[in-house]
């Protein structure tokens, strides 16, 4: 399942890098440039119904631009990680082979973990994801080419053990998080963060009635449940088929989808979660846009994907050619203080500036989108919702504390 869009595909010398002198006097004009960007998103498999949504949010700068009257042309290319490890290497590396020197994605912690150390680091080719959240990725040894837009789940796991003990009284706990770095990482995280007993830390792969017995066996005040929408299909199924008792559940953003209690078939009531909000200073912009071209509202993490291709997009322009190293040096710079500012209704007076050697600061959907030496992000509150037969409601946004 891969999408290819935007103007008209140059030969292969006029796509993968300049030829042409730069110097800093003379750069090479946008009417001379094909600006590329990938996205390798989860188009099905666990994460496919989110992942649909955010992929439509990473083409929309593309198409922004390609409506404008910017003289670059503009290519992208989608392909489909499938939700597994094994999928998103070989997206990332047809990516990598047609010579996109920059890509949007991947979706889920495990899969980014294992692209970018085996396709896209070794290649050279910068990788911003906008709904990885593993704080493994903070530690890769990554030569500065991997960036998000997501946060880092230890904050999520503050967030949601603090709303536990103050909002539902929970003094014991149990989880039930998916196997992989992601599942592991964000139970180990809410583990340290509950003030109270953790009774037990169960992970589950392709079998979930056994491991969901096993994490309510102790018959904890809170299950915390980590994966994702088809998961939580199979897990609440068996849940609410005769393991329900009085304990409360929480999720988190990995299974945040609207559809969830329709498709279990029952309100699931008793059902809480969290995920990071989008409050960025563009989000109505972006928003705007969003549902004006799909005919929808976004979705969780749809303004991370959109931020993710629009500063890959700036330090293309601002780099002045097809490479991932030179893109990778203006990441932090065009999301920096002290330029024009640049908001979802203005990217392409952005890139226009960027591409003639004027300093700009991108100021995002999903947040202000300001990289730290990691190329994480901070910043981001949180949503505290429930659901209910109608789908999701948000009950408040709660800043995480720092250091808690």
């Amino acid at each position: 399942m891969a999408a290819a869009s935007g103007g008209a595909v140059l030969g292969l010398g006029g796509c993968l890098g300049s030829n042409a002198e730069r110097t800093e006097d003379r750069r090479t004009p946008l009417s001379e440039r094909t600006l590329r960007y990938g996205g390798v998103m989860a188009l099905s498999g666990g994460l496919e119904s989110v992942g649909t949504p955010i992929a439509d949010a990473v083409e929309l700068p593309g198409k922004q631009l390609d409506a404008s009257a910017v003289e670059a042309d503009v290519q992208w290319r989608i392909e489909d990680s499938k939700t597994t490890a094994r999928g998103g290497i070989d997206a990332m590396r047809t990516l990598v082979d047609a010579g996109f020197p920059a890509v949007a994605g991947p979706l889920g912690s495990d899969v980014t973990l294992q692209a970018v150390q085996q396709a896209s680091i070794p290649a050279e080719v910068v990788n911003c994801s906008p709904a990885s959240t593993t704080p493994t990725l903070s530690i890769l040894n990554d030569r500065g080419f991997s960036f998000r837009t997501a946060p880092d789940d230890s904050l999520q796991a503050v967030v949601a053990a603090g709303l536990a003990a103050d909002e539902h009284g929970a003094s014991s706990a149990a989880t039930l998080h998916i196997a992989g770095d992601y599942g592991r990482q964000l139970s180990g995280a809410f583990a340290t963060s509950f003030d109270g007993e953790i009774q037990r830390q169960v992970s589950f792969s392709d079998e979930y009635e056994e491991p969901l017995a096993t994490a309510l066996s102790g018959d904890p005040d809170l299950l915390f449940v980590i994966g994702y929408p088809e998961d939580g299909v199979e897990i609440f199924g068996h849940y609410y088929d005769g393991h329900a008792g009085g304990e409360t559940v929480f999720t988190t953003d990995g299974m945040m989808d609207p559809s969830l209690p329709e498709q279990v078939g029952e309100p699931m009531g008793n059902v809480y979660g969290t995920a990071p909000s989008s409050n960025g200073p563009g989000y109505d912009a972006f928003a705007e846009r969003y549902e004006s071209e799909y005919g929808s509202a976004p979705g969780i993490f749809t303004a991370n994907g959109y931020d993710a291709a629009a500063v890959l997009l700036l330090a293309n322009a601002a780099a002045g050619e097809n490479d991932g190293g030179a893109i990778r040096e203006q990441m932090r710079d065009v999301v920096s203080e002290g330029g024009t500012e640049v908001t979802p209704d203005s990217l392409a007076e952005g890139v226009r500036r960027a591409a003639a050697g004027d300093p700009v600061e991108y100021r995002g959907a999903s947040s202000e989108v300001v990289f730290d030496e990691n190329g994480d992000v901070s910043g981001i509150d949180y949503e505290y919702f429930r659901y209910d037969a109608d789908g999701i409601s948000v009950i408040e946004e709660v800043a995480p504390e720092v250091g808690a």
